[in-house]
């Protein structure tokens, strides 16, 4: 199974890379070999210019894996702007293939949030989403930790099933 993780947000202390790389480890247990994506080491340009060398990378990578975690942050109750630009350039390639979300917000009102992106991804390529979304806000981290226990034990739960669900989508 080949799994790309993107980690969209551009913030130096960015909480959903944390939740991000909290799931690597998860599937590195299950012998998966995820290829991580950080948004901060890549170059983006809007829509109606020419694609960058980043971005086209991304677009081939996307286009050769099974299947797509999305980490996010929120912002004004929706999904960043890099985000958006990435699907826009980038995810032509991800019609029909399953995806997961990993959602990091300021506060605990912003949950809905991710409903944004869900619409973008099944509605623009046919994507398929793992109903289950981790979600975590700034009291579950202390600086670059993850603290809360609750939010470890739903990555692991997010992990096995997106693990199980995706390699049955595979057969």
């Amino acid at each position: 199974m080949k799994t790309l993780i993107l980690s969209s947000s551009l913030s130096k202390e960015s909480k959903s890379f944390i939740l991000c790389k909290e799931v690597e480890k998860e599937l590195i247990k299950k012998k998966i070999d995820p290829f991580f994506v950080d948004a901060r080491s890549i170059s983006v340009n809007p829509f109606h210019a020419e694609i960058s060398l980043e971005e086209n990378t991304l677009k081939t990578q996307i286009n050769n894996c099974d299947n797509i975690i999305i980490g996010m942050g929120v912002h004004c109750y929706s999904i960043n702007d890099n985000l958006k630009i990435l699907l826009d350039n980038c995810f032509e390639g991800a019609k029909g293939k399953f995806f997961g979300i990993l959602c990091a917000a300021g506060g605990e009102r912003s949950y809905l949030a991710t409903q944004h992106l869900t619409q973008i991804c099944m509605n623009e390529w046919r994507m398929l989403q793992l109903p289950r979304i981790v979600y975590a806000t700034k009291k579950d981290f202390n600086n670059t930790n993850l603290i809360s226990k609750e939010v470890q034990k739903r990555i692991i739960e997010f992990s096995k099933e997106f693990y199980d669900i995706g390699c049955k989508l595979l057969t």
